[in-house]
């Protein structure tokens, strides 16, 4: 519970801060803009974060059903939102998962099918992002829609690397388990040399149940290709509708013409995969200083800044405050979070 009031504390403040940068220079055109916003393309905008839910349960639903296991698709829907609000408000995402585990484990499921289930969601939707991301490089490669900024460039490329080697890993695990055993805790080991690990027993453990989880969790995607296809389609066109947000908020701001649906998709791949970089919750602050860069190529001044507040309402503040009152109404769920 102290973990999670400090996670809301540096939220709170990250907020502020990026609050504070964001008005400073124009608060008054930011705020007539934004009380001036057209209302249909506003919910329209919200209406496209909850069926990127929807489409995050229905990958849900369609590992699960792979291994003859059933839950009513509203738990599944609901496991999403909450999923999202923990990974909000947590470091780099870590709490959405754990949390989402023990929501479905409370809903019916055993603890290991849950874990399987959670794992395997996650792989895909990783598989997703990739997949996003290497659209976007090419698009960019051939278009140029950001020319100008080189260490922007080099940070998405760096971005979209780690998140290669991930999957990379990952597959690795599947093909030789005692190997990626050996080389993950030997890494375990020296980040324990140099101080960045404080508890090597305790990550040890983690370390060896993660592989043996997701070990069992790829062997049971790999026997089903038809659920393999289904999720990574599903988690791709959940990515693309929450990449294309901004384009009805520049509507919702009378802005039909800045941003389209390619340039859109590009740049919001982009802030996405810069915002791995950010260990605080939401990535606050790296995140808006890539979305300012990259969009900042299209809009300028007032409609810029109004944009990126609405849209981060829209795409993260929208989840905590959904995801709240879905575990306020979970009370079980709520109690032993804390």
């Amino acid at each position: 519970m102290k973990k999670q009031r400090l996670n809301i504390l540096l939220l709170v403040i990250a907020s502020f801060i990026v609050l504070y940068f964001v008005l400073k220079d124009d608060f008054e055109n930011v705020v007539n803009l934004i009380s001036n916003i057209n209302f249909g393309w506003f919910l329209f905008s919200v209406l496209i974060v909850l069926i990127y839910w929807l489409f995050q349960a229905l990958s849900l639903s369609a590992v699960l059903k792979s291994g003859k296991n059933k839950l009513p698709f509203w738990i599944l829907y609901k496991s999403m939102i909450m999923c999202n609000f923990f990974s909000a408000i947590t470091p780099s995402a870590t709490g959405g998962q754990p949390f989402q585990i023990y929501y479905l484990k409370k809903n019916g499921l055993r603890l290991g099918t849950a874990s399987n289930l959670v794992i395997e969601q996650s792989t895909l939707y990783q598989i997703a992002l990739v997949l996003m991301g290497l659209v976007a490089i090419v698009l960019n490669y051939f278009f140029d829609f950001f020319p100008s900024n080189s260490i922007l460039k080099k940070l998405v490329l760096v971005g979209f690397t780690i998140n290669v080697i991930v999957i990379f890993l990952l597959i690795f695990i599947t093909i030789n388990k005692k190997l990626s055993r050996y080389i993950i805790l030997k890494i375990v080991k020296f980040l324990n040399r140099i101080k960045i690990i404080r508890d090597v027993d305790k990550m040890k453990l983690k370390v060896e149940r993660f592989i043996e989880n997701f070990y069992t969790s790829a062997k049971s995607l790999n026997s089903n290709k038809k659920a393999l296809l289904k999720g990574i389609i599903f988690n791709f066109i959940a990515l693309t509708l929450l990449y294309i947000v901004p384009l009805p908020v520049a509507y919702s701001l009378g802005d039909y013409t800045s941003l389209n649906v390619i340039t859109t998709l590009v740049a919001s791949a982009y802030v996405m995969l810069i915002g791995v970089f950010v260990p605080i919750p939401g990535g606050s602050g790296g995140v808006e200083y890539a979305f300012v860069s990259f969009f900042g190529f299209y809009l300028t001044g007032s409609h810029l800044m109004a944009l990126l507040l609405i849209w981060r309402f829209i795409t993260y503040y929208f989840s905590i405050l959904i995801g709240g009152l879905v575990l306020i109404f979970n009370k079980g769920g709520a109690k032993k979070c804390e």
